[in-house]
């Protein structure tokens, strides 16, 4: 009796170990598709018709990681960043562990996330009722690369 209750924990045991853990459906590998920023129903500016470039941002398990390389006119900007991240539904925050600007490292963005399908729609900042704040904000759409 002893060897089947041992056997069988063994058994229940590589079951367990060999099952995958289910995925966010954010995991992966995402490029920035659009970006615009609004003021109020205003456009301010838009990608692809104000700034060229191309981003590409990874989630893996509670990480995040994004870089990218724009341009407006003829001048460049780098953007890159990455840190932990916290989902809850479509309320979204980002504590931002490395950046290209200094002062954000330490900080944390409050965005509203939705996935349709291989579509991620990211838009910020919201404020603390999670109300987008139409003074000045943005909406991004990355579609799945990987």
């Amino acid at each position: 009796m002893k060897k089947v209750i041992f056997w069988g924990l063994i058994i229940l045991l590589i079951v367990v170990s060999c099952t995958q853990q289910k995925n966010s459906p954010m995991e992966g590998v995402w490029h920035v598709v659009s970006w615009e920023n609004k003021k109020g129903d205003s456009l301010v500016s838009k990608f692809q018709r104000d700034f060229t470039g191309s981003e590409m941002k990874i989630w893996s398990n509670n990480h995040f990681a994004f870089v990218g390389r724009y341009k407006s006119d003829t001048i460049f900007q780098d953007n890159c960043g990455g840190g932990t991240f916290k989902i809850n539904g479509t309320h979204y925050e980002e504590s931002f562990l490395y950046f290209h600007d200094q002062s954000a490292v330490g900080t944390t963005t409050r965005l509203l996330l939705e996935i349709k399908n291989d579509t991620l729609i990211q838009t910020w900042p919201v404020d603390q009722n999670w109300q987008v704040i139409k003074t000045n904000y943005n909406i991004q759409k990355l579609t799945r690369l990987e």
